[in-house]
C-alpha cells in the first residue's frame, strides 16, 4: 500500500460530503479524487483543509461548516471533538446505522465478490449511551489540552489527570469529566479517584521517565446483577496506599461490590500477564446473556454491550435453526472456533448434541469450564482446546471429536488465518456460520470459501452506538456439487 504523505503546501476545498468511511471520517470528491475529511457529517457542504494525500485519495479536515446535514446533531459529550473515542456521536443515530449497513455490504461485494441470497436489515442498538460494561483510564503526568483550552489561559494541572490517551499520543492523557458510554456511577468514582488522589499526593505515572505511582483505573460490571467492579493498576508495591484509596471508597461508594488491584512494573502497559490481587469481593462479576449467566473476572474477554451481545447471540441460534434437519431439533457436532470463555456455545447449547470450543487462551477456556458448570449443564456435551488455532484445528482433532456439522467462528478484528480457511474447507461442514467484528476481513475470507459456500443470509448488528464499528453474521451453505472427503 502506498504511503500517506504530508502536503508541502496544504490547501482549502468547498466540499459536499456524501458518504461515510469505515474509519469513521465523511468522504467528499476533489478533481475527480476521493477526499476523506475528520469531523465531517454525510450531506454536509464543509470547507476543508487537505493536508495529505496518496495516489487515489486525499485527506483532509473540515475547518467551516457551510451548511450543515440533515442527519448533523449536537454531541452530547463536552469531549467529543478532543476524544476520538466516538467519531459519529455528532451524527444521528439512524444515518449511523444506514451507514454501517452500508459498510457491511460494499465490503462483501468489493471485497468478498459475493452476493447473497438474503440481506436482513441492520439490528440497531435500543440504548446508544450507557451501554459500556468496561472502560479503562490511564493516570499521566502529561495532560492533553485542545486548542481552546489553551487560549482560554487556562493552567496546568501539575499533578497531572485521569483520562483517555489523546489520538496520537502514548503519553498524553486528555481529562475526562464524564464518558456517556459507560455508567454515571463510574464517572463519579473516577473524578473522586483523581481528586483524592491528588489531595493524598499520590504521583500520576510518567510514561517516559517511568517514575510515579498510580498508572491505570479500569472498571467492570454487570448490568443485570448491578455489581461493580474496580481494578486499580500501580507501579509500586504499596499496599497502604492502595487500601487508603480502596476504603475511602469503600465508604463513599457502596456500589462497589469488587475492589481489585495489580502492581505493574514494566515498561509496557500490557498487565494481563501480572498478579491480580482480590482486595474486597468476589473474583468476578456474574452477567447474563438470554437465560444463561457468565462469570466475568478482572482480565476476562466479555463483550462490552452485553444487552446488544444477546441480540448478537440470537441470530447465531436463528441461523442455527435453519440449519436443522427436517424433523430434528438439533445437530449433531458443532464446533466453536475463537470461542473464548464459551459464550457463544453455551448460548447454542440447547440445539447441538456436543460443542467443541477452540480458544488461544487457557485462561479464557478456564472461564469456560466454570460458566458449563454455573449454568448447570452436561459437561460431556462440551470440549474445549487452547491454543493456536491453525495448530488445535487439525486431521487429529476431527478423529477425536468427529466431523461438524456446523462451524461457527467469532475471530478477532484480523479474521482467520489463511491455514484456518484452508483446514475448514478440507473439513467441509455443511454450514459455516462466521461472526466479524471487521467486515473487510470478514469479506476476504469469504472470498476464499466462495468456491465451495453459498451465502444464505446476511445480518449486521450494531453493538457500538456513536463509532464506525459494526458486527455482521453470516450463514454459509455448502454448495450441492462440492464433493466432501468423509474421512477428512
Amino acid at each position: 500500500m502506498a504511503r500517506i504523505r504530508k502536503i508541502k503546501k496544504p490547501f482549502q476545498v468547498e466540499l459536499e460530503l456524501h458518504d461515510a468511511a469505515s474509519d469513521g471520517r465523511a468522504v467528499g470528491r476533489h478533481d475527480d479524487k476521493v477526499v476523506f475529511v475528520e469531523g465531517g457529517v454525510p450531506g454536509d457542504l464543509v470547507e476543508a483543509k487537505v493536508y495529505a494525500k496518496q495516489k487515489k485519495f486525499l485527506v483532509g479536515s473540515m475547518e467551516n461548516l457551510i451548511r450543515p446535514s440533515e442527519d448533523r446533531v449536537d454531541p452530547q459529550c463536552e469531549h467529543f471533538k478532543a476524544c476520538g473515542g466516538c467519531k459519529w456521536q455528532h451524527m444521528a443515530y439512524p444515518a449511523q446505522i444506514k451507514y454501517k449497513e452500508a459498510q457491511v455490504l460494499a465490503a462483501l461485494k468489493r471485497i468478498g465478490k459475493i452476493e447473497s441470497q438474503e440481506y436482513l436489515p441492520i439490528l440497531g442498538s435500543n440504548e446508544i449511551f450507557n451501554y459500556r460494561n468496561k472502560v479503562e483510564f490511564s493516570f499521566s503526568r502529561s495532560v492533553w489540552f485542545t486548542k481552546e483550552e489553551l487560549d482560554s489561559g487556562k493552567p496546568f494541572p501539575p499533578e497531572g489527570a485521569l483520562g483517555f490517551h489523546a489520538p496520537g499520543f502514548f503519553d498524553k492523557v486528555l481529562p475526562i469529566d464524564e464518558c456517556h458510554l459507560t455508567l454515571p456511577i463510574i464517572n463519579e468514582v473516577r473524578n473522586e479517584i483523581e481528586r483524592y488522589s491528588i489531595e493524598k499526593e499520590y504521583a500520576f505515572y510518567n510514561i517516559r521517565e517511568h517514575t510515579g505511582f498510580l498508572r491505570t483505573l479500569g472498571f467492570r460490571n454487570s448490568l443485570s446483577r448491578s455489581e461493580l467492579m474496580i481494578i486499580l493498576v500501580v507501579a509500586q508495591d504499596d499496599p497502604e496506599k492502595v487500601e487508603d484509596i480502596f476504603f475511602h471508597l469503600e465508604k463513599k461508594y457502596p456500589q462497589i461490590t469488587h475492589f481489585v488491584w495489580v502492581v505493574n512494573q514494566k515498561l509496557n502497559s500490557v498487565y494481563s500477564d501480572q498478579e491480580v490481587r482480590f482486595w474486597k469481593g468476589e473474583e468476578y462479576l456474574t452477567e447474563s446473556l438470554g437465560k444463561y449467566d457468565f462469570r466475568v473476572r478482572p482480565l476476562s474477554f466479555f463483550q462490552t454491550n452485553p444487552k446488544q451481545a444477546s441480540e448478537l447471540y440470537g441470530v447465531v441460534e436463528k441461523y442455527l435453526k435453519r440449519c436443522l434437519p427436517e424433523g430434528y431439533n438439533k445437530l449433531g457436532t458443532v464446533y466453536d472456533l475463537y470461542s473464548g470463555t464459551g459464550s457463544i456455545g453455551i448460548f447454542i447449547s440447547d440445539y447441538a448434541e456436543k460443542v467443541v470450543g477452540i480458544e488461544y487462551v487457557q485462561s479464557a477456556v478456564d472461564d469456560a469450564w466454570e460458566n458449563v458448570k454455573l449454568n448447570g449443564l452436561d459437561k460431556d456435551q462440551f470440549s474445549f482446546y487452547a491454543g493456536d488455532m491453525k495448530e488445535i484445528l487439525n486431521d487429529e482433532l476431527v478423529q477425536k471429536e468427529g466431523q461438524p456439522d456446523l462451524i461457527i467462528a467469532d475471530p478477532p478484528r484480523q479474521g482467520m488465518d489463511p491455514k484456518v480457511v484452508k483446514q475448514i474447507l478440507k473439513l467441509l461442514p455443511k454450514y459455516i456460520i462466521y461472526v466479524s467484528c471487521k467486515p473487510a476481513t470478514q469479506a476476504r475470507d469469504l472470498e476464499m470459501m466462495g468456491e465451495n459456500y453459498e451465502l444464505l443470509s446476511v445480518q449486521p448488528v450494531d453493538m457500538f452506538p456513536h463509532t464506525a464499528h459494526v458486527e455482521n453474521v453470516v450463514l454459509l451453505e455448502r454448495k450441492d456439487e462440492v464433493i466432501v472427503n468423509e474421512e477428512a
